[in-house]
């Protein structure tokens, strides 16, 4: 089980990937924090083996010195020169928020087993080869965040 907490400003982001993840069966999330404190206890206490970083945390605060889990950044836009920040903070990937959701899932999966991810819309003149993120071929996906509205405008029952 991949043991998640997610740091987050936005409410509504925060329970959005917190309920995404939650689906899938080899993930939980053990933690949700609105500020760098909050996460900070949340590792210290619960010892994940993710944290998911929102880049406005990581720009306003630096960077969490958190060896023990680790460290995937989400932003909202790509901006110039944050790649190369994340990557000077150790981080083991960089994706966007409306990244499709199996795109998010597999980055963490993949994290997990050591290797580093960087969503191919974030590369700013890099490799791709070294960096971007496998898509498989087909249809084009809906991000996790359309994905889960759409799932909460249906009832159950």
């Amino acid at each position: 089980m991949i043991r998640i907490v997610i740091a987050e400003d936005e409410e509504w982001v925060l329970g959005t990937i917190g309920a995404l993840l939650n689906l899938e069966e080899d993930m939980e999330i053990v933690g949700k924090a609105r500020d760098r404190e909050h996460a900070l206890e949340l590792i210290h206490s619960m010892q994940p083996d993710l944290l998911i970083l929102d880049i406005e945390h990581l720009l306003r605060d630096g960077p969490l010195e958190v060896p023990e889990c680790r460290l995937l950044v989400l932003a909202t836009f790509p901006r110039e020169g944050y790649l190369e920040r994340v990557q000077n903070t150790g981080a083991d990937g960089y994706l966007l928020k409306d990244s499709p959701s199996e795109e998010l899932t597999s980055s963490i999966r993949r994290l997990m087993e050591g290797t580093q991810v960087y969503s191919s819309k974030l590369l700013e003149k890099k490799e791709p080869a070294l960096y971007e993120i496998p898509h498989a071929p087909g249809p084009v996906k809906k991000n996790y965040f359309t994905m889960i509205m759409d799932k909460m405008k249906h009832p159950t029952g």
